[in-house]
């Protein structure tokens, strides 16, 4: 069995950040095509932008 490849300290693994209730999420499957997406969250409207460079932006 092959050892994984180590995580750089500035981006650890998901499941360093996942817990009993959390699950990481692929960017791809929640963007699919688009650029941007817009998320609905008690009662506020949230802008999800992915940027040139590959960076998120959440606006308000």
């Amino acid at each position: 069995m092959s050892q994984p490849e180590p995580c750089s300290a500035s981006h650890p693994p998901p499941a360093a950040h996942a817990s009993a209730h959390t699950r990481p999420l692929d960017s791809e499957a929640l963007f699919g095509a688009a650029r941007e997406l817009l998320i609905q969250h008690n009662g506020a409207l949230y802008r999800l932008r992915m940027t040139r460079a590959g960076k998120l932006i959440l606006t308000k």
